[in-house]
């Protein structure tokens, strides 16, 4: 099987990086909401968060493996660590919204005000360098 060029692992990577901001809002709101009143998370977001969380796992999956390309192997390895922490973010907030020891002992009022906060804007910024390679890619000069 012949190696992916660069262009084709690029609409990969842009295509993984559009599904992550895509539902990226939807993980904010979650994380907002289970940090902000553990006792009262209505059981439907558990579902919507395990969902979302699938989905990024999902996505890390398909960054894990280099392309053997340096400039796509040093994108997919940000977006990997940034999509793993809306895995770790979505996962802790399930944690303190549903675990009955943590929901006695607090909420977390930095994750309510902030949600996933600069790495969801990092997230968001480099899907949009991505797309930004891509252009010059297709337009040298």
């Amino acid at each position: 099987m012949p190696a992916s060029s660069y262009p084709e692992e690029l609409a990969r990577l842009i295509a993984v990086l559009d599904w992550a901001v895509e539902i990226q809002p939807e993980a904010d709101r979650i994380v907002r909401v289970c940090a902000a009143e553990p006792n009262d998370v209505p059981a439907r977001l558990a579902r919507g968060a395990t969902r979302l969380a699938y989905a990024f796992v999902r996505m890390a999956g398909q960054l894990e493996e280099p392309v053997g390309i340096p400039e796509l192997d040093e994108y997919r390895t940000r977006a990997l660590g940034l999509i793993r922490y809306h895995v770790f973010m979505l996962h802790g907030s399930l944690d303190l919204a549903f675990n009955s020891t943590l929901r006695d002992r607090r909420t977390d009022p930095r994750a309510a005000a902030h949600g996933l906060d600069q790495p969801g804007a990092d997230l968001r910024d480099l899907c949009l360098e991505v797309r930004a390679a891509q252009h010059r890619y297709a337009h040298p000069g």
